[in-house]
């Protein structure tokens, strides 16, 4: 995920300066929900290859589409003497979230990651990205 995010960022960035935020931050939360979803279909015996690599790959795609446009996003909805608060904030945010992710697995595994586990954590991270798609494609509006 993180190579696709590194790899597609600054192109994806560029799409969003074009075409403004809102298909990039619908469009991407939505395929990677769909990369969750297919990590679901993991079962003994394990193929990392064949159940789990093509929705790392799916989901890195979503972020990637998704995480330029968002701090462009961001970014450009305040003035420019602000933009060191705003990307800030922005970062502490992303750090929260992380940190509630983390303390909810648990709940969400049931205290041990085995395959019925790991396959509600990848339906709760799908549900939440389609949550997400869905309300960035209701709230936000390109700039004319």
């Amino acid at each position: 995920m993180s190579v696709l995010s590194l790899a597609l960022a600054a192109w994806f960035g560029r799409l969003s300066g074009r075409y403004g935020p809102r298909l990039f931050m619908s469009a991407g939360p939505l395929l990677a929900g769909t990369g969750f979803l297919l990590m679901m279909s993991a079962h003994e015996p394990l193929s990392f290859w064949q159940q789990i690599l093509p929705g790392i790959l799916l989901a890195g795609l979503g972020l990637a589409v998704t995480v330029s446009p968002l701090t462009a996003a961001v970014l450009g909805a305040i003035a420019a003497e602000r933009s060191g608060i705003a990307s800030a904030v922005n970062n502490a945010v992303a750090r929260i979230a992380g940190l509630v992710a983390i303390a909810a697995a648990g709940a969400i595994t049931g205290g041990m990651l085995d395959y019925e586990g790991f396959r509600r954590a990848a339906l709760a991270a799908a549900l939440l990205l389609f949550a997400g798609g869905v309300v960035s494609a209701a709230g936000i509006r390109n700039r004319p």
